[in-house]
């Protein structure tokens, strides 16, 4: 009896170990992987590697990124969605991925909701409004041209579906004007055409047009927040500038595959928002001209998520865009 009850509780010891091993290893205990959907290079890319290394001061571990582009966003968020729920894989989200996809695609593989957590908010990044050199001098200016033409005006973006072509659409709407698409095969042939005056107009992060800024070859009309951005203090408002009911900007979270622990989220809630104030993210954050959105908590994230949403993806199927 003594032999089988010892048996019994040598096996029990060993199923459970494994379960009591994981509670008694404090997360985390090896390298993070945060995917970012887009390609190296892109202002989201450098954002990510930025945090990466301070999370990397907060956390112990090593934070990797890792790019997976591929389908606007939907590649790298859809292997975000399907890993393991550990902590160990995190998605650097943007609002192309988290909102605009949804809008656009008649399917995803994933669900925004039911299949991804939360984590905490990044940055916030206006589009802002841009002019060739000889164009309008004023926001009101370009309206009030855009209504007394006879053909409508154009603006580029980098592609059909892209957050230049619906923040454009937004603004015409907003603008009570009729503006012609011009879609391009990236950005930089967007703005290389604008710069041209092939096109009248564009709605793009400042950084994409920091060159061309500097020499003259654009001019930035108006600012797509609701405050002027630190890092671009002439710049107005679109409410300074006469059109109060537009804003358009890009935006950045972090999230994970739905089901991961809680204590591992509000770990990772805990040393985003550490490392969200640190002068050197804070600077960095400046020069791409974005906002910082710390602190955040992951309720506030996914409650910013939903508004944006409700915002977004009604007027992104009403335009009956074909991605």
């Amino acid at each position: 009896m003594r032999k089988i009850l010892s048996a019994v509780i040598g096996t029990a010891m060993v199923a459970a170990s494994p379960a009591l091993l994981a509670q008694e290893t404090a997360y985390p205990a090896r390298p993070i992987k945060l995917v970012v959907a887009f390609g190296p290079g892109s202002v989201n890319d450098a954002m990510a590697r930025e945090l990466a290394k301070t999370l990397y001061n907060e956390l112990g571990q090593p934070v990797i990124v890792e790019n997976k582009p591929g389908a606007g966003g939907v590649v790298g968020t859809d292997y975000v969605a399907k890993s393991a729920p550990d902590g160990y894989t995190l998605g650097f989200g943007t609002s192309s991925q988290l909102v605009m996809n949804v809008g656009l695609q008649k399917s995803l593989p994933f669900d925004v909701e039911r299949d991804l957590t939360p984590i905490g908010l990044v940055s916030r990044t206006p589009l802002a409004l841009a002019v060739p050199a000889s164009g309008a001098n004023s926001l009101a200016e370009l309206v009030k041209q855009a209504k007394s033409k006879s053909q409508p005006m154009t603006y580029s973006s980098s592609g059909v579906g892209s957050i230049n072509h619906i923040a454009g659409a937004a603004f015409a709407r907003a603008a009570g004007v009729e503006l012609m698409h011009v879609p391009y095969k990236g950005a930089a042939t967007a703005a290389a055409d604008l710069a041209a005056g092939r096109v009248d107009m564009m709605l793009v992060t400042l950084p994409s047009m920091a060159g061309l800024v500097d020499q003259g070859k654009i001019k930035v009309l108006a600012n797509g927040i609701k405050q002027r951005g630190a890092s671009t203090p002439n710049v107005p408002t679109f409410a300074e500038a006469g059109l109060p009911s537009f804003e358009g900007y890009t935006w950045n979270n972090l999230f994970a595959p739905a089901g991961t622990p809680a204590a591992v989220i509000a770990k990772l809630n805990a040393a985003l928002n550490k490392a969200l104030r640190d002068p050197q993210v804070v600077q960095f954050a400046r020069r791409q001209t974005a906002e910082i959105l710390a602190p955040s908590t992951p309720a506030e994230a996914l409650a910013f998520e939903k508004k944006e949403r409700a915002t977004w993806v009604p007027f992104i199927r009403s335009l009956g865009i074909e991605p």
